[in-house]
C-alpha cells in the first residue's frame, strides 16, 4: 500500500492492457493463456480479468494509448482532493458512481502519464471480485 499525504492510502488494483484490434485481443488472451500459463479469466463487457485480478486484459483499445492503470483508495473524496492539490486533476467525465448516482466510485485522471491512463477506485466497484 502507498500512502498519499498520510490521510489518503493508494494500493495498486490492476493494469489493464489495451488491444489495437480485437484479433489483437484474442491474440493476446492467448499469449497470457498459452505461454504464461494464466487461465480462470472473469469476462466483463471489455475484456478479460485474471483470477488474481492484477490484470485487465481488454478486448479493444480501451482509455490510455498503452493501457490503464487502476489503484485503491481508502477514501475516493480524499483522494480527489489530493490528486487536484498536486496537479493531477480528474475527468469527471469518467466518473461511474454508487446506486445513489452522487457518490463516486471510479474516476481516471485527465491525462496519461507515460501512455496510461490512471483510474483510482473504491474496493466495491463492479469489476472487483475477492481473489
Amino acid at each position: 500500500m502507498f500512502l498519499g499525504d498520510g490521510n489518503v492510502k493508494f494500493e495498486f488494483a490492476h493494469v489493464g492492457i489495451n488491444a489495437q484490434t480485437p484479433e489483437e485481443g484474442v491474440r493476446m488472451k492467448d499469449f497470457f493463456t498459452n505461454v504464461m500459463g494464466y487461465h480462470d479469466y472473469r469476462e466483463i463487457p471489455a475484456g478479460y480479468f485474471t483470477v488474481d485480478n492484477k490484470m485487465e486484459l481488454l478486448k479493444k483499445m480501451g482509455k490510455g494509448t498503452m493501457g490503464h492503470l487502476g489503484f485503491f483508495v481508502n477514501d475516493m473524496s480524499a483522494a480527489i482532493a489530493y490528486l487536484e492539490e498536486k496537479g493531477y486533476p480528474v475527468d469527471y467525465d469518467t466518473a461511474r458512481y454508487d446506486e445513489d448516482g452522487k457518490t463516486i466510485r471510479l474516476i481516471f485522471l485527465k491525462e496519461e502519464i507515460n501512455g496510461f491512463r490512471i483510474h483510482i477506485t473504491v474496493k466495491k466497484a463492479p469489476f472487483y471480485v475477492e481473489a
